[in-house]
């Protein structure tokens, strides 16, 4: 008679606990911890869809990006600059200047004339003729005539200037190495958004095993304790069940943080506020499929193989463009340098008035044109040592881009790893899921029948949440080591090539 009550019971409990784990979906909320406490996502869409939308929102909206954007008009004003120095440049000038006192010149006129006038005067007078002529007065000439204008256009062209063509090379340089960095930052805005995103996906699946997995647990105290009030079970049974609970609400409480640190993330990444809902959707083994599928074709049907993958990697990265670009910008500045060393030739000329008053005649307009060849001679090693400084700086970036390519083929190796370890994990999680569901189901049975105690049916309860939690973060951890070997080959799906609809 008492062991028909306590398979009633075992019933009782088993009806209570099964429909909850059955489910993988967001159960009703618990009385403890509410889901409500989660970033609410938004209608729900396809994989392929919400990562469109975020990342065409971060591709537009991320500050990162801004600033990146914004150096490269810089250089592209910097190149603008170079470029115009080969015209002439023309200057409208006016000056109009008062001056009160200064320096003066004093010319003897009057002493050295006035002796001469007065023998004359004397000769003529003993002749008695006329003496006409008058006393002359020293004269003082001011150095700064009070007023004076001068208006004038200043024309000045370089002939021959050997640092224009280099200064524009290192410009145009400098302009390719910024877009380079652009399109850096660019694919690392679209693999961080990417796998931000998995991440949060993969934690809200998380938090619905765990909404399930708690309503189960929950129930299972619950039909302890009845069974404790009605004499069936000791009272360790209930001490377990309550642990047990315990546990999965601690585990959920860390689930959901992860889950709102994820969501805040991608909305930084977007540039939206941090409490933004982002677009729900699940990580099924189709959307796998259709990754892989995509990948597949970005590389235009070559094999997975770490050294055509490599190769790929050292053609594409931009990071390694950019220091290609570095080193171009280097060996124009050397062309700089050695420029110093030869002569210059320039056209300048002047066309305006000058004069104590405003006026266009002859005596007011003026023009000069002058040839001005400048060829230095010395500046105590100076020119030497700036050719040196290029050289030096030339070699080191050649040195950065080596050291950059072998971190680039250990990338795409490491990357490439790391995927195949993903995939290979998608089948053990699957099969692993499988077996602890296939056990659970029959611990349920033995449980029932009174076969089992409360401990080994908790311990297979929890063997299956654990493989469901697996299979949740192995996909997640496939799509992000996808997004990551994408970045390391420099093909990321979004950028240029190819869509993700």
């Amino acid at each position: 008679m008492t062991r028909r009550r306590t398979r009633a019971w075992s019933i009782v409990l088993a009806a209570l606990a099964l429909p909850g784990l059955a489910t993988a979906g967001v159960a009703p909320a618990p009385a403890g911890p509410r889901v409500s406490d989660t970033p609410t996502p938004a209608q729900s869409v396809t994989l392929e869809e919400g990562l469109q939308g975020l990342l065409d929102e971060a591709l537009a909206a991320n500050l990162e990006l801004r600033i990146s954007s914004l150096t490269v008009q810089q250089r592209l004003a910097a190149l603008a600059q170079a470029r115009a120095r080969y015209l002439p440049a023309i200057d409208f000038a006016a000056r109009y200047s008062v001056a009160d006192g200064g320096r003066t010149i004093d010319v003897p006129i009057g002493d050295l004339v006035n002796p001469i006038y007065q023998t004359l005067e004397q000769l003529l007078a003993a002749q008695g003729q006329p003496t006409p002529f008058p006393r002359v007065r020293n004269e003082s000439i001011d150095l700064l005539r009070s007023p004076e204008q001068e208006t004038k256009l200043v024309l000045l062209q370089p002939l021959y200037e050997p640092r224009l063509g280099p200064a524009v090379d290192a410009n145009r340089a400098q302009v390719a190495r910024a877009e380079a960095d652009l399109a850096a930052l660019r694919a690392q805005v679209v693999r961080d958004v990417q796998q931000a995103y998995y991440r949060w996906l993969a934690a809200q699946q998380a938090v619905a095993v765990l909404d399930a997995t708690l309503e189960s647990a929950r129930a299972n105290l619950a039909a302890n304790e009845s069974l404790y009030r009605n004499g069936r079970v000791t009272r360790d049974l209930v001490y377990r069940a309550e642990a047990d609970v315990l546990e999965i609400e601690q585990e959920w409480l860390a689930t959901t943080s992860r889950v709102r640190i994820a969501a805040s993330y991608v909305n930084l990444l977007r540039n939206a506020r941090l409490d933004r809902p982002l677009p729900a959707t699940t990580i099924d083994e189709a959307a796998l499929d259709r990754f892989r599928a995509a990948l597949l074709r970005t590389l235009a049907g070559r094999r997975l193989d770490v050294d055509r993958l490599q190769q790929l990697a050292g053609q594409q990265r931009h990071e390694l463009k950019s220091l290609d670009s570095a080193i171009l910008a280097g060996e124009a500045q050397k062309d700089i340098a050695r420029a110093a060393f030869k002569p210059t030739l320039a056209l300048g000329a002047e066309a305006g008035i000058q004069g104590t008053e405003y006026g266009f005649a002859d005596d007011d307009r003026y023009v000069l044109a002058s040839l001005v060849l400048r060829w230095n001679a010395f500046r105590g090693g100076a020119d030497r040592a700036a050719l040196d400084e290029a050289r030096a700086l030339t070699e080191q970036l050649r040195a950065t881009r080596e050291l950059a390519g072998q971190q680039v083929r250990l990338e795409v190796q490491q990357a490439l790893e790391r995927f195949d370890v993903a995939e290979a994990s998608l089948g053990t999680a699957v099969k692993r899921a499988q077996a602890a569901s296939g056990a659970f189901e029959i611990s349920s049975r033995k449980r029932d029948l009174g076969q089992i105690n409360q401990a080994e049916f908790i311990d297979a309860r929890r063997a299956y949440t654990d493989a469901q939690l697996n299979v949740t973060l192995v996909r997640a951890e496939y799509l992000a080591r996808l997004a990551e070997l994408e970045y390391a080959i420099g093909e990321p799906r979004r950028l240029e090539q190819e869509s993700l609809r």
